[in-house]
């Protein structure tokens, strides 16, 4: 009894579960069939379209910097006492940069002085010397006389390098004195000090700038120009052949899109690539990589609101520079209808396609862009206008559901548009190629006078048929060559 209560029960589980499986499965048909049903119409955003939300294509990375930046040396052989200016501090052309320690300098004049009086007296004890020992010289025997003489020409030698050195000493001095003059270094150009080296530790007081000028390691101080910035920027071996010096451009900050500035592009550089930065890394399409750099500089129209050193965006001047109030939408997307009304293909709030009627403001005539007055907002979706497209259409925003309808089949639908295709070209071939006029004044001309290779009549024909003993297709042999030659040459 307990077997057959066992037996029961396992068919009506297994009953049970066949009927499941075939309504999932009838459910599940019915939905793929539901879904092939269905023709899907891709929609775009009108704030994307309209140019109100940011998109990454052809944009580039780029800093604002100076223009020019000018090292100020300082004499190695003298010493700072006063330095007159901070980093970032702004200064004017002649304003005091630093002052060299002038009781240094006052103490090093005197020693100088010293040096060159001690050598004036030896200069003039040399000389009483010489005029002690001529006199001398004059009163001895002759056989001391030579003795004398080679005394004075040793003082005489001492008395030449005595009279050079007074020379150089006076040039000392001469120097220093100049140095004492002119002991404030005063700037030599407007702009904000960028860099002030320190002299005890020879390490730089710098700021955080990166001053991308060549490095001097002679320079005490660093002016960069105010008030002439321009925005060095780096793009890819690729996108930066498309461009040209004289392209306009669109600059914005990385952070806020509330300010815009525009500039033209003055120096592309293709000689000294730019990797040194992964801040700079270049986006294109959407996708960042990293990748060979090179740089661009861009002279900017106006820097009101731009900071020395501000990280910017840099895009193609293709109208969006220009803020417009309202939606403006490129004319493309914009139909007419019979009764010279104006439409766009919108989705609706059941996601599906409509036909939107629009009113439209003014026409850009150089961005070919309408002013939407009504019918359209930001937040909406509208498509491409295309022959497909009817009302009642399923809206997606996933581009791979429309794939499917851009594809091109020649041969859809069976062999038979092929075997047209191929009897189409049969005949083509048989009317133009094989044409008895093209034959004899072309084919026959080439015979006579050769042709560019230099082949004659006979060799041209005999060597463009298969003989038999190789296996022709068509069956012709030696002799139909011979024939078919001769028949050549009397025409």
């Amino acid at each position: 009894m307990k077997t057959v209560t066992k037996v029961i029960i396992t068919l009506l589980v297994l009953a049970i579960l066949a009927g499941a499986g075939v309504y999932v499965w009838r459910y599940i048909s019915e939905k793929k069939a539901e879904n092939e049903d269905v023709e899907y119409v891709y929609v775009e955003s009108v704030d994307m379209l309209t140019g109100g939300a940011a998109s990454f294509d052809n944009r580039y990375m780029g800093t604002v910097e100076a223009q020019a930046t000018q090292s100020v040396k300082k004499n190695s052989d003298l010493k700072v006492k006063e330095v007159f200016v901070t980093v970032e501090q702004e200064v004017k052309e002649g304003d005091k940069l630093f002052e060299y320690d002038m009781d240094e300098m006052d103490l090093k004049l005197k020693q100088l002085e010293l040096e060159l009086t001690s050598t004036n007296n030896s200069i003039q004890i040399c000389n009483q010397q010489i005029s002690q020992l001529v006199k001398e010289r004059d009163e001895a025997p002759a056989d001391s006389k030579l003795g004398y003489t080679a005394q004075i020409q040793s003082l005489q030698a001492q008395l030449n390098q005595l009279n050079y050195d007074v020379q150089a000493k006076q040039l000392d001095i001469d120097r220093q004195r100049a140095a004492m003059e002119e002991n404030v270094v005063v700037s030599p150009m407007d702009g904000i000090i960028k860099e002030i080296k320190n002299e005890e530790n020879d390490n730089d007081n710098s700021s955080n700038y990166n001053d991308n000028s060549s490095d001097d390691p002679d320079a005490f101080i660093k002016i960069m120009a105010k008030g002439q910035y321009r925005v060095k920027a780096t793009g890819d071996e690729t996108n930066i052949r498309t461009m040209s010096v004289g392209d306009r451009v669109v600059i914005r900050p990385r952070i806020g899109d509330d300010m815009v500035w525009t500039g033209t592009i003055s120096e592309i550089d293709l000689e000294h690539p730019d990797n040194g930065s992964n801040n700079d890394m270049y986006y294109y399409g959407g996708g960042g990589e990293t990748t060979t750099k090179y740089p661009f500089y861009i002279d900017i129209d106006s820097i009101d609101g731009l900071l020395l050193g501000q990280h910017v965006y840099v895009e193609p001047d293709e109208g969006q520079g220009e803020v417009k109030s309202g939606l403006w939408l490129d004319d493309m997307y914009i139909l007419s209808d019979e009764a010279g009304g104006s439409y766009v293909w919108a989705e609706n709030a059941e996601g599906k396609i409509e036909k939107r009627v629009v009113s439209l403001g003014e026409f850009d005539d150089e961005n070919m862009k309408y002013e939407i007055l009504s019918g359209l907002t930001a937040k909406d979706y509208i498509a491409f206008p295309e022959n497909r497209i009817k009302e009642g259409m399923t809206a997606t925003k996933n581009y791979e559901d429309v794939l499917q309808y851009e594809t091109y089949d020649p041969f859809e639908g069976g062999g038979s548009d092929e075997d047209d295709m191929g009897e189409e070209y049969d005949e083509m071939y048989e009317d133009e190629m094989y044409d008895d006029e093209f034959y004899e004044d072309d084919m026959v001309d080439d015979a006579e006078n050769g042709d560019e290779d230099g082949l004659n009549g006979d060799m041209t024909i005999e060597e463009n048929l298969p003989d038999e003993s190789e296996g022709g297709e068509d069956g012709v042999g030696k002799e139909d060559t011979e024939e078919l030659s001769g028949e050549s040459l009397d025409m």
